[in-house]
């Protein structure tokens, strides 16, 4: 495998007395795919948002590209600009386009002129299908076009990789498909992913490890087939019954 590219050791996370994320220990290598399931509250999108220092973890040492942002010393902007971050409701800003939406992070957190920021904008915006609606506000857009302006404005970043929280959980059935087709297609193009998702179908044709979290731990890691079909732990099990 290539090199380990985000690396988290004994990763702590409380809220209150609530233990949310109980030692976590995770290598994930550049150009790897790697899909987290687990049941609601089981810590899977805390990861992510520790990951980027949306959070700040209680414990243990994150590190990307071998920069620790759990050092308080860390400029995280910079890390962030080569991590993208893709939320479950979108996060976009409705009284900006489609356009601006884009744009912003380009110009706060890179630095890049308007005129940059605008191209790079259009080409993303191209790139998931969408370039005919960047001049709309997001209130005209459905769910599954918003999802993929929020992959656009992280694609527009050049990031690294890129954090997926739950993509697809807030849209209609027959939307999920869309945004689905622009993660396979990021996917293909070797990009570093790290996806929490309850679409086990993607996670079989996509992944190149699935892992299962459950109580603050990571009670499972493996080979799609191997988690997904043939799991070794009964608490898998008992998960996939209930949502396959």
């Amino acid at each position: 495998m290539s090199e380990v590219m985000i690396s988290i050791r004994n990763l702590q996370k409380r809220y209150g007395d609530l233990l949310v994320l109980n030692g976590i220990d995770l290598d994930v290598h550049r150009g790897e795919k790697v899909v987290v399931l687990g049941p609601s509250g089981s810590g899977k999108s805390t990861m992510l948002r520790c990951l980027n220092a949306l959070e700040d973890a209680d414990g243990g040492v994150i590190a990307i590209d071998g920069v620790e942002i759990t050092d308080r010393k860390t400029n995280i902007n910079k890390v962030r600009e080569h991590l993208g971050m893709v939320f479950q409701r979108f996060n976009l800003w409705p009284h900006k386009t489609v356009l601006e939406n884009v744009m912003l992070g380009q110009m706060v957190v890179s630095g890049k002129s308007e005129a940059d920021a605008r191209q790079r904008a259009m080409e993303t915006l191209t790139r998931v299908g969408l370039a005919d609606k960047a001049d709309q506000y997001p209130v005209r857009l459905s769910g599954g076009q918003q999802q993929r302006v929020g992959i656009a404005r992280a694609l527009a970043m050049d990031p690294k990789a890129i954090l997926f929280d739950e993509p697809t959980s807030a849209l209609d059935p027959e939307l999920v498909g869309e945004v689905l087709a622009v993660m396979k297609s990021l996917a293909d193009e070797g990009m570093t992913m790290i996806v929490v998702t309850h679409e086990i179908t993607f996670a079989k044709e996509v992944a190149d490890r699935v892992i299962f979290m459950d109580g603050g731990v990571i009670v499972e890691q493996g080979h799609p087939n191997d988690v997904l079909v043939n799991p070794k732990e009964e608490r898998t099990r008992a998960f996939l019954k209930r949502v396959l």
